[in-house]
């Protein structure tokens, strides 16, 4: 009766196994900065209300934006960051301190320790409403940020153990100890703590989930949650073993249904909290570059960043992309897949290759005695050492020769069974392709594989061939019930489908020897086959050809043509333009209405292409079927800069996805989130022709420096370049610029004095424009066109005309020199005029214009200039009379 009991209970978990499929892994992005000064030991990571993410870095503070990399130099290696607003502080080797914008209007450092002596190795920091506490071995650094002062130091007593750790738990700050020790910080004091773990436990980590008091616990062997309605409770992790053997070092909440465990040589677990099982590895197997974390941080979008030894990886477990081609056995590179009867098919330039489970079993030997088989299940060994074939612990006569059989007077005996340690996926390849699978179709219920190696039926891991030579295309008509094959011969074959399964050559079409790319059929029951030249068209009529025909192309096509029937319409596309069949003249004519797409391709009999009408305001995959569009929200696949393969999935309105990085993803629409939580749009930096200014919303730049360059950006870190920009400078222009993913930078050679108003707008990959952010920008002239200057200029002239004519006046003996500074002034101040008024008239010409733009201010002012001469020698010449020394009348 055990036996059969225990032999139900493995066929039970074998029939549970069976029954997950795979569902992919988690979508991955890699970001591996090329500064040669950055070493990627990173200790911590924050991220501001920005958006911007901030590690801390042996080399200092590391920034990213989503595009740029900036990094921050510090005294000394940065153990800590948090972020306040937009406010970070940092703590290090050197002490605590904060990135401010320096003297040359550039990020850098600026100490809050200066006058703490003890004040270094700073290893944790943690932000609590308006306080920030920095902590190392010895003290706790309580620092206000409304005073900007260092209220109080906490240190360790004469007898207590250095400090371990900070943590944030339901409002209150804790200090851990060596001893594992916890206890609350309370008015600048240490107080024991009203909340501990069971064991004497030390905790590694705590965390607060966004939104709410819950907080997540870790200590090396165990989870917990804790808020004040709940009160602490463990995670009862199904895995529990894999992350005490892993060693974890980090972890932190994405939402209330998962959180991830960062480990030291297992990647990263994420686990539901809620009922303790393992959703996801993510490790070197699944695409992270290391399994060593580093640390662990949850941006605003619900991703996982993880730093290791390579660099950065973002785990965006809530993107509607899995990933399926990190799994072991894949080889060369993707062309096509397909999923059959619940198993993926997956064709490449080597073969066909399937995804199958496949159980790792081990033998694994015990020893067993009389007197052990007799003990109370209190005193049985736990279930987990018995394994699942647990009923070879009978006593029967084993046959494995000197490590079995039963030993007398109830000696220990010792058995081998086989123990199931492991259920993974792999790829096998196909038994019977040997060579390039281009395309993968359904044919009357069997999977069909065709490429160079011809056409083969598909039946689990082998094929058997229907043709040997190469092809091109293989269709199956609906009309004819026939299979009809492209071959590299410039033949049209024909197939027919037996009642047992196999297939019969009906050379239906041998007399056409014709190159066809591609082939497909409309409602109307007629056949095309699209050529270089034009479109074969094969009516049909209850199952038989009628008549052949060719619609010639506008022009010879140089690339592969596709079509697609759409309703009524019949759409071909040859060297990247649309045409529509138009039935009475019988020829193919080019839509206006669909630009010429930069890519497009056929697949799975679906037409895609990557293109823009006039309705949409940016370029995004598209199909000619806008039911379909938005069912499928094609949207999302703007995350990818090349697609060369798009199919459906057959399940969750979902599609296969095959980009030019050789990365196999399965997206499904009903996964994709209605609304992304975006980041501000922002300035980030402006530059100058000489230095750099501090970004304002309201700028003044001189004229001498109107090269001006702007720097905005949205924090995105679902694609690269997955947003566009577009701005508009107000009083210099009144249309705004395209869209562009290289927009964000407005850059200006040269600025007439005025006021201006730079306005600049996101586009993101969901067609969402953001709210128009703007800089006031006032341009002023240099100091000689301004204001003060002429009042100076104009007061010093006239010092000059009062000193002349007193001069003139005073001496006969100066008259001369009276004349020649006359005749200086009236020099400088018509200079002066003709300044003034170019000054106030501003024109953009060549220099022969400028020239006779001169002249006529010269013309303009030479009356001036006349009388200011006349007045000023007449002063000087006027008599001057002699002084008498003495009366003559005496």
């Amino acid at each position: 009766m055990k036996l059969l009991k225990d032999f139900a209970v493995v066929v039970l978990m074998a029939i549970g196994i069976n029954s997950h499929a795979q569902t992919g892994n988690y979508f991955l992005s890699q970001y591996t900065p090329s500064d040669e000064r950055i070493d990627y030991v990173t200790f911590d990571m924050a991220q501001d209300n920005n958006g911007v993410i901030y590690f801390a870095n042996k080399s200092g503070v590391l920034e990213f934006d989503g595009r740029n990399w900036s990094l921050i130099a510090t005294p000394g290696p940065v153990y800590t960051v948090t972020a306040q607003g937009s406010d970070v502080f940092i703590g290090g080797s050197s002490g605590y301190g904060k990135l401010v914008w320096g003297s040359e209007n550039a990020r850098t450092y600026l100490t809050l320790s200066k006058g703490q002596s003890g004040a270094s190795q700073i290893i944790s920091s943690l932000s609590l409403k308006d306080k920030l506490f920095f902590m190392n071995e010895q003290s706790v650094y309580v620092f206000s940020v409304a005073s900007g002062k260092t209220e109080s130091v906490i240190k360790v007593g004469p007898q207590q153990p250095s400090f371990t750790g900070l943590f944030e738990i339901a409002g209150n700050v804790y200090v851990e100890t060596e001893t594992n020790t916890l206890f609350r910080i309370d008015k600048d004091k240490l107080v024991t703590s009203d909340f501990a773990l069971s064991g004497n436990q030390g905790l590694l980590f705590s965390t607060t989930l966004s939104g709410s008091n819950k907080v997540l616990l870790g200590t090396s062997n165990q989870l917990y949650t804790f808020d004040a309605t709940t009160g602490l409770k463990q995670i009862h992790s199904k895995d529990s073993s894999f992350l005490e053997n892993n060693v974890v070092v980090a972890g932190t909440w994405v939402n209330e249904k998962l959180v991830a465990i960062g480990t030291l040589r297992g990647g990263v677990v994420f686990i539901n909290p809620n009922t303790g099982g393992t959703e996801e590895i993510t490790n070197y197997y699944t695409g992270l570059p290391d399994n060593e974390v580093y640390s662990i941080l949850c941006d605003r979008n619900l991703g996982v960043w993880v730093a290791h030894d390579y660099g950065f990886t973002r785990i965006a477990p809530y993107l509607p992309f899995r990933s399926y081609n990190h799994y072991p056995g894949l080889a060369g590179n993707l062309l096509c897949s397909y999923g059959f009867k619940g198993q993926l098919y997956v064709g490449t330039t080597l073969g066909l290759f399937a995804l199958i489970r496949e159980e790792v079993y081990a033998d694994e030997t015990f020893v067993t005695s009389q007197s052990q088989q007799a003990k109370t299940p209190k005193d049985a060994p736990p279930k987990t050492r018995k394994g699942l074939f647990s009923f070879f612990k009978k006593d029967k006569k084993a046959t494995d020769g000197s490590n079995s059989g039963k030993k007398p007077n109830g000696q220990p005996q010792k058995l081998i069974r086989r123990v199931l340690k492991s259920i993974r996926y792999v790829f096998k390849s196909v038994e019977g392709v040997d060579g390039k699978v281009n395309q993968l179709i359904e044919a009357n219920g069997k999977l069909l594989a065709a490429g160079i190696s011809g056409v083969l039926q598909v039946d689990g891991l082998k094929a058997t061939a229907i043709l040997h030579q190469p092809v091109h295309f293989v269709f199956m008509s609906g009309s004819l019930k026939q299979l009809l094959i492209s071959t590299f011969n410039d033949e049209v074959k024909s197939f027919s489908a037996e009642a047992k399964g196999n297939w019969v050559e009906t050379n239906l079409l041998d007399t056409l020897h014709e190159y066809a790319s591609y082939i497909f059929e409309d409602k109307f029951q007629n056949i095309w086959l699209c050529a270089r030249n034009g479109a074969y068209k094969i009516e049909t009529v209850d199952g038989a050809i009628t008549e052949t025909s060719i619609v010639p192309f506008p022009g010879i096509s140089i690339d592969e043509t596709v079509g697609v029937a759409y309703g009524n319409d019949v759409y071909v596309a040859a060297s990247g333009v649309f045409n529509r069949y138009d039935e009475q003249q019988n020829k193919f004519v080019q839509l206006d209405s669909f630009p010429g797409p930069k890519k497009y391709f056929a697949s799975a009999g679906y037409f895609w292409f990557y293109g823009k009408t006039s309705k949409d305001k940016h370029a995004q995959w598209r199909t000619v079927d806008p039911k379909m569009e938005r069912a499928l929200k094609l949207e999302w696949l703007g995350l990818f800069q090349n697609i060369r393969y798009l199919a459906p999935s057959g399940q969750d309105e979902g599609l296969w996805v095959i980009t030019a990085a050789n990365e196999l993803y399965n997206f499904s629409s009903r996964k994709a989130a209605a609304e992304l939580g975006g980041y501000p749009l922002f300035l980030r930096e402006v530059r100058g022709q000489q230095s750099k200014i501090a970004p304002a919303r309201s700028l003044k730049v001189s004229q001498l420096e109107s090269t001006v360059t702007f720097d905005f950006i949205q924090p995105d870190f679902l694609g690269m370049k997955a947003i566009e920009y577009r701005y508009r400078v107000s009083g210099l222009s009144k249309d705004w610029s395209d869209w562009s993913t290289d927009n964000n930078i407005v850059n200006f050679s040269y600025l007439p004095t005025g006021d201006y108003k730079v306005e600049i707008q996101t586009l993101d990959m969901m067609g969402r424009v953001s709210e128009p952010t703007y800089v006031d920008l006032n341009v002023e002239p240099p100091y000689w066109k301004q204001s003060w200057f002429f009042a100076a200029e104009f007061i010093f002239f006239s010092f000059l005309v009062f000193f002349s004519i007193r001069l003139g006046a005073s001496n006969i003996k100066y008259r001369f020199l009276s004349r020649l500074l006359s005749m200086l002034t009236v020099i400088m101040l018509i200079q002066f005029i003709q300044t003034v008024v170019s000054a106030q008239i501003s024109f953009k010409s060549s220099p022969v214009t400028d020239f006779f733009i001169q002249v006529f201010i010269a013309l303009l002012v030479l009356p001036i200039e006349g009388y200011l001469r006349k007045f000023m020698f007449r002063s000087a010449n006027e008599p001057v009379e002699t002084p008498r020394l003495w009366d003559e009348k005496k």
